[in-house]
C-alpha cells in the first residue's frame, strides 16, 4: 500500500523532486537519482501485487530482497540513522526469498510394493 500512496497522496513528481533533492547532496549522478526515483515509484507496486498473486514466489520475493538492499543502500548513501531496521526487513526478505520454493514431494523415496 505504500508504494500505491506515493502516486496517489504524493503524487509521482512530488516523489521523483523529493527523492532527486536528497541524493543530489551526495555523490551520486543527478541522472542516476531520477532513475533511482522512479524505479521506486514502479517497483514497490508490481512486487507487492506479485508476491500478493503468488506467481514465481522464489523470483519475486529475491527481487525484493535486492530490491529492498538497494533502498538500504540509498539510506546508507544518504546516511540516515534509522538505516538499521532497513537491514533487518532486508534479512527478512532474504528469508522469505530462501523460503518462498514449495516443498517438493519426492515420491522416489517411497518404497513401491510389489
Amino acid at each position: 500500500y505504500v508504494g500505491l500512496l506515493k502516486w496517489i497522496s504524493i503524487g509521482p513528481s512530488v516523489f521523483v523532486g523529493y527523492i532527486i533533492a536528497d541524493f543530489d547532496k551526495t555523490w551520486s549522478p543527478h541522472f542516476l537519482n531520477a532513475a533511482l526515483a522512479w524505479l521506486i515509484l514502479v517497483t514497490e507496486p508490481v512486487l507487492a501485487a506479485l508476491i500478493l498473486s503468488g506467481w514465481r514466489p522464489r523470483l519475486v520475493w529475491s527481487l525484493t530482497a535486492l530490491f529492498m538492499f538497494e533502498l538500504t543502500l540509498g539510506q546508507t548513501i544518504l546516511m540516515k540513522p534509522d538505516v538499521i531496521a532497513n537491514w533487518e526487513y532486508l534479512v527478512l526478505t532474504l528469508a522469505c526469498a530462501a523460503l518462498s520454493d514449495p516443498m517438493k514431494r519426492n515420491s522416489e523415496h517411497k518404497k513401491e510394493e510389489p
